[in-house]
């Protein structure tokens, strides 16, 4: 086991869904940045959007393959761990990404199907990968670690949101799903703890992501209330400053960190005020 930290901080095989675009893909980056060796992009888009993920990961001298999978089919997630680890051999680190937003309405207004869409997405999603990732890492073999250190034979870090702590009208669906992937990482902390498997979540603040943008163009997100959140947060927030915390997180640096939802906010859930 290596004692330096002259090295690639994440030199293992990453699995990201939702890792074609947006904040999936900066995290995607962020790991090929950090010298790993592999890297799979898991989405459900179109294969335009694939290869341009790609290209931004490859950049950086990282293999890289695409998977197409939708994370609420189990099939889907089964199919896509096994293509990585027939490609990479192993899995070292997972980031849970994929989700959706909407639809934004009152609860009174929301049909069942609608609320649901986005508990099986944020929610459900989230515990079939962890499910799954849990099943291969517990069956592998630790990656290299400093000496001293316990060994890590995987992390995983999911995507909660601020909205796993506090909430705004409109959004029960959302919340909801993102309150429960904190329980699901809280249990699934403690079932792979005895395997030398680390998970946790972070709570990114206000990204202004792809899934985010129709929503402004049809006035459901007005601008005002937006640049009011970002005031809250302090500045305009960027993708890769959440991938890069959620690679560091991932590392065997973070040995003692299990279970926990690590906010990524500026400051917004500590601020009482507006600004």
């Amino acid at each position: 086991m290596s004692s330096l930290r002259t090295g690639p901080v994440a030199p293992g095989i990453a699995f990201i869904t939702g890792g074609a675009r947006g904040l999936g893909n900066a995290i995607a980056v962020s790991f090929a940045k950090e010298g790993s060796k592999g890297i799979a992009l898991v989405d459900i888009l179109d294969e335009k959007a694939f290869q341009t993920g790609k290209e931004a990961v490859e950049q950086h001298g990282c293999k890289c393959i695409t998977i197409h999978a939708d994370v609420t089919k189990e099939d889907d997630v089964e199919r896509a761990i096994a293509e990585t680890v027939e490609e990479f051999g192993r899995i070292d680190y997972a980031a849970n990404f994929a989700g959706i937003v909407g639809p934004v309405g009152m609860s009174w207004d929301l049909s069942l199907d609608a609320w649901k869409k986005v508990i099986d997405v944020n929610l459900v999603g989230v515990w079939v990968c962890v499910k799954h990732q849990l099943k291969q890492m517990i069956k592998q073999s630790s990656i290299d670690v400093e000496q001293g250190r316990v060994p890590q034979q995987g992390s995983i870090v999911s995507a909660a949101s601020v909205n796993s702590i506090l909430s705004g009208a409109g959004t029960s669906g959302y919340t909801a799903s993102k309150h429960g992937v904190v329980g699901i990482t809280k249990a699934a902390a403690l079932e792979g703890r005895t395997h030398n498997v680390r998970v946790n979540c972070v709570s990114p603040g206000f990204l202004l992501t792809e899934l985010l943008k129709p929503a402004m163009a049809e006035g459901v997100l007005r601008e005002e209330v937006w640049k009011g959140y970002e005031a809250r947060q302090g500045r305009q927030a960027t993708f890769n400053e959440v991938g890069d915390v959620v690679v560091l997180l991932s590392t065997p640096r973070m040995s003692l960190v299990n279970g926990h939802n690590l906010v990524i906010d500026g400051g917004f859930t500590v601020n009482e005020n507006s600004t």
